[in-house]
């Protein structure tokens, strides 16, 4: 994958430390107001949603893919040995799903259900530590996570996370969530699933998935929605009444294009897609974080721009036209910014080294 901070000027020395102060930060930093990795033994770890007090599998996962391409075995050892541990179903009908929600106080499961972002994150990772580590215990494990995905049998309660009828990802698998979130479609990892087990089962997601996601883009705005349809209409639900506009969630799609772009050059309109968004707040500098999906007021008072839509949208410009302006814009902004602190710093703070893989050419299968 292209180095945009190297296109930009900087060293190889200069990207290295950057990323090392980012990761120092968040992992061994400050405990009250830097770090949210966290180690209950010798041999686990968690990351702890600050601003909730709670350990999510979003955290986990996104943990686990950061420390696999760091080349930090130990600390995605201990990750990956919690979330087995204490968020992993063992048996049951969810078996071999994770809870998304588990408790800082005693690591019991506050919520069984799956986050499907969770597992594809976590499957990509030990896909990643499988090749990094030579260990083939990590590729089993992704191997029989992904198939549990896929082919799962349904039962009363629970679903395969890729929906049988539309053939994407649900927003989850528990009987009645039958829609979806954009950010789930992470079409690289679509591509490493299909490489590891059902290609054709995969593949036929990965296509399926790109062509939801123009249909989910706005026409106008060029932003997506947090939930939608399957159908790409946006979708509001009671326990996120602003779930049909752009927000936390939403950041990340384009990321996640541009990772699929960036790795395999499938479709020229997905760079189309990239530079629509990246327009919207061009053209709207100091941008916002929240919007309408029209790209109109959001229904509560809008945040600032956040630490991690500003590294989304400079994940984003691996995508372009090598010189396309925005590139410079874009991840001059994210090099511009420090890793977040305080309350809120964990989705920002894991959006904030992913962004710098990305835009330093590291994330690669």
């Amino acid at each position: 994958m292209r180095n945009i901070f190297s296109e930009l000027g900087k060293s190889d020395s200069e990207i290295k430390h950057k990323l090392d102060t980012a990761f120092q930060s968040l992992f061994y930093g400050n405990t009250s107001t830097q770090k949210i990795y966290f180690e209950t033994s010798n041999d686990l770890a968690y990351i702890v949603d600050i601003g909730h007090n709670d350990i999510r599998s979003e955290g986990m996962s996104y943990g686990m893919f950061v420390t696999a391409l760091l080349d930090k075995q130990d600390e995605f050892e201990k990750l990956w040995n919690f979330s087995k541990l204490y968020m992993q179903h063992a048996s049951g009908e969810a078996k071999s799903y994770f809870s998304w929600q588990v408790s800082t106080a005693d690591f019991s499961m506050m919520d069984p259900g799956a986050a499907p972002d969770g597992e594809e994150y976590i499957a990509a990772a030990l896909l990643i530590a499988a090749r990094r580590f030579n260990r083939k215990d990590y590729q089993d494990e992704a191997i029989s996570l992904i198939n549990a995905m896929a082919h799962k049998e349904a039962s009363s309660e629970i679903e395969p996370m890729i929906d049988r009828k539309h053939g994407i990802v649900r927003f989850s698998p528990v009987t009645g969530n039958d829609f979806t979130d954009p950010s789930y479609h992470t079409l690289a990892f679509y591509q490493w699933f299909a490489e590891a087990t059902d290609r054709s089962f995969w593949e036929s997601v990965l296509n399926k998935s790109r062509l939801y996601l123009k249909s989910a883009q706005n026409s106008i705005s060029g932003l997506y929605p947090d939930y939608s349809e399957f159908d790409g209409t946006p979708k509001k639900t009671a326990w996120h009444p602003v779930s049909h506009c752009f927000s936390g969630d939403a950041w990340r799609v384009i990321m996640n294009i541009a990772i699929d772009y960036a790795l395999n050059k499938h479709d020229p309109s997905q760079q189309e897609s990239i530079l629509k968004t990246l327009s919207f707040f061009e053209e709207r500098r100091p941008y916002l974080a929240d919007y309408s999906i029209d790209g109109g007021l959001f229904p509560t008072p809008p945040r600032e721009a956040t630490v991690g839509l500003i590294s989304m949208n400079a994940a984003a410009t691996i995508a372009l036209p090598p010189h396309h302006p925005y590139i410079s814009r874009f991840a001059t902004d994210l090099w511009n910014t420090a890793p977040p602190t305080g309350t809120w710093r964990y989705y920002d703070g894991l959006l904030y080294m992913i962004g710098l893989l990305a835009c330093s050419g590291k994330i690669e299968y």
